[in-house]
């Protein structure tokens, strides 16, 4: 049974809990700077694959790993090509997906998707939260493929949180757009990045804090 919890009121025990869910592969909801999202360890596949089933995603759209800054990136993903680093910490934190080169199960982490994975920083004091959680996370928006975002947690469907073992209520969420998706790969091959999703983080703040214009 799911178990919704206020974010306001959880102590030390229900983050225990919340983490030994995770541990065990459980889905949990979680509040985001932008909006809920749909949560499990990366290190364990069934759960990443459950994340999936739940969505009804497509398995060519990687997940997102879930960090608290940019130097946690560099620790757990190595040898990115310094274009692609710099483009991170011109980006990051804030309300962008980063996609990065990176082959499913490096490191022991999974995403399911092909050559590439999200890159997600969330900023305090948000991301505070995420300084208690097991980790490493992997995100994705907390609604069935292709349908609207949830900005509030009676917003979300009822199958993704039946799925869930706890949701984490953090009332209304800061943006009410996903993510802006930024594909930093052509980077490695000295192309232009490309924006895949414009959300939460205006085309042209990217474009501004990239040093250089898109492509419409």
């Amino acid at each position: 049974m799911t178990s919704i919890l206020s974010l306001q009121e959880m102590t030390g025990e229900h983050w225990e809990r919340v983490n030994a869910a995770l541990y065990q592969g459980g889905l949990v909801v979680l509040p985001a700077d932008t909006v809920y999202g749909l949560a499990c360890l990366a290190t364990i596949p069934e759960a990443v694959e459950r994340i999936y089933e739940v969505k009804g995603r497509s398995h060519d759209k990687p997940l997102a790993l879930m960090f608290t800054s940019v130097k946690e990136v560099f620790g757990v993903i190595a040898d990115l090509p310094e274009a692609i680093k710099a483009a991170l910490e011109a980006l990051l934190p804030g309300p962008v997906t980063a996609i990065i080169p990176f082959e499913d199960g490096t490191g022991g982490i999974h995403a399911r998707g092909a050559g590439g994975i999200g890159i997600r920083i969330i900023p305090p004091p948000m991301g505070e939260i995420y300084r208690l959680m097991a980790g490493p996370l992997v995100v994705t928006s907390a609604n069935l493929s292709g349908q609207p975002d949830a900005s509030l947690v009676s917003d979300i469907p009822v199958s993704v949180l039946e799925a869930c073992d706890f949701v984490i209520d953090g009332g209304r969420s800061g943006h009410r757009q996903p993510s802006t998706v930024v594909d930093l790969r052509p980077l490695a091959a000295g192309a232009a990045p490309v924006i895949l999703r414009e959300g939460a983080l205006a085309r042209r703040v990217i474009e501004e804090r990239l040093g250089r214009r898109q492509g419409a």
